[in-house]
């Protein structure tokens, strides 16, 4: 009885958050799915505390548990346009190969710039030393 009242409470909380993501994803007018949206809010209420990850577990590890067959549609649409993108391949590969270097040399270029400027220490020392001038 236990087990069955874990599978109701998570898969519920995971489609309430999934629903309320597509709720904000009609009212918003940015290009993000729902699901992007529904993940974003469980994301802040575990991060609140709102939600406890013990209420979410058992749902989520099922769902990662069987994942792979939730990848066969996807699958079996690559295979069956397989020749429309082998015709589209360098359109697609060459925007995603340069954004994904961007994305890395941007990323970098910024650790590389903080690391350098030892912020996060110069900023840890400065809260340590106020934390102790305030007591």
């Amino acid at each position: 009885m236990k087990l069955f009242i874990d599978v109701i409470r998570s898969f519920s909380i995971l489609y309430v958050a999934l629903f309320l993501g597509s709720f904000v994803g009609d009212f918003i007018p940015v290009n993000i799915p729902s699901s992007i949206w529904g993940l974003l809010l469980l994301f802040i209420g575990l991060v609140l505390k709102l939600i406890k990850v013990e209420w979410i577990k058992f749902g989520a590890n099922l769902l990662i548990r069987y994942m792979a067959i939730l990848f066969i549609p996807i699958s079996v649409g690559i295979i069956k346009y397989y020749s429309l993108l082998i015709n589209n391949a360098t359109a697609l590969l060459i925007p995603n190969i340069i954004s994904t270097l961007l994305s890395l040399v941007f990323a970098g270029y910024l650790s590389h710039y903080l690391f350098s400027r030892k912020s996060f220490s110069q900023i840890r020392k400065k809260l340590i030393k106020k934390r102790t001038l305030g007591k």
